[in-house]
């Protein structure tokens, strides 16, 4: 029961380190700013940088459920003021903003039932950080081999991968846009999925070799305490 209890609260962390993983990239406004100076997407678009950022900052709240939708964000691009976002980057971004609700609620169910499972083992007066330790290192071990053979795999044909994911979780081709009416894929072209991809890897692979390391040097000193 005591090793159940461990492997869930494992799974929950981990769970937490994914989504945390992939949502801290997706709403870092300086991971922006730098992809969009190094890729020169503003001039590619035909607008400033300070109306791109804005642009941004508005299409990250509503992902967020800051904004109810996308409507009436407007910039000046190539001289002209217009909307920026086409009525199909606006229909695919719904899609967008559902998985993200999805994720968030994972996320918080990942938090409390981790939070719920330490409360638990403590109750049943359970060697918390032991079983935590040993079971966390178990689980983050076959996470960070499993996620290595599916890096490996993406980094063949990323192209394809990505593709295979919007197969995946949309249920329709709106995700499929066209510059320069669908101005959502000019902000973010593939190169930006393909930087972001590696920053969501390094946040997945360190934080589990972190938690393993911990683990392992806890349970080291651990067994080396007199009368273990």
């Amino acid at each position: 029961m005591r090793h159940i209890m461990g492997y869930i609260t494992a799974i929950c962390l981990l769970v937490l380190i994914v989504c945390q993983a992939i949502i801290i990239p997706t709403f870092f406004l300086p991971f922006f700013r730098q992809q969009y100076a190094s890729q020169e997407i503003a001039e590619y678009i035909g607008m400033s940088d300070e109306e791109l950022m804005y642009v941004t900052v508005e299409l990250l709240d509503y992902m967020r459920g800051r904004r109810d939708d996308l409507d009436g964000i407007r910039a000046t691009v190539n001289g002209v003021e217009v909307e920026f976002f086409s009525e199909r980057d606006k229909i695919h971004m719904v899609d967008v903003r559902v998985l993200y609700d999805r994720l968030f609620v994972v996320r918080n169910v990942a938090f409390f039932g981790f939070i719920g499972m330490i409360l638990l083992m403590a109750i049943t007066k359970t060697k918390v950080l032991h079983f935590l330790a040993r079971c966390s290192r178990e689980v983050m071990a076959g996470f960070f081999l499993l996620a290595g053979i599916m890096a490996g795999i993406i980094a063949i044909d990323f192209d394809r991968a990505f593709e295979i994911f919007h197969l995946i979780f949309f249920d329709n081709d709106y995700w499929i846009l066209f510059p320069p009416r669908d101005r959502l894929v000019m902000m973010v072209p593939l190169q930006f999925f393909i930087n972001i991809s590696i920053f969501i890897g390094i946040l997945m692979a360190a934080v589990p070799i972190i938690i393993i390391i911990a683990a392992t040097i806890y349970l080291r000193r651990e067994a080396d305490r007199p009368g273990w």
